[in-house]
């Protein structure tokens, strides 16, 4: 579950949360320019992939690293 207040779901007991940006925004910022909020989209998508591949047997919050650890390949098709 993606969650801008993270609290909420972690007291009820979902086993893996992600913590999103804002209620009305939880996957980007509007206020960022197109392209860095294509990357914090991006790093947040990441991270929830990687909640679902992790096992955990309690409540789990997971949050997006602050900036881009590194540089997705680009493919040329």
């Amino acid at each position: 579950m993606i969650s801008a207040l993270p609290s909420v779901p972690l007291s009820v007991g979902a086993h893996r949360v992600i913590k999103g940006v804002r209620v009305e925004h939880l996957c980007g910022d509007p206020s960022l320019s197109p392209e860095q909020d294509s990357e914090l989209m991006l790093r947040i998508a990441r991270t929830a992939l990687k909640a679902l591949q992790t096992d955990v047997t309690e409540p789990t919050l997971f949050e997006p690293p602050a900036q881009a650890t590194e540089k997705e390949p680009v493919h040329a098709s």
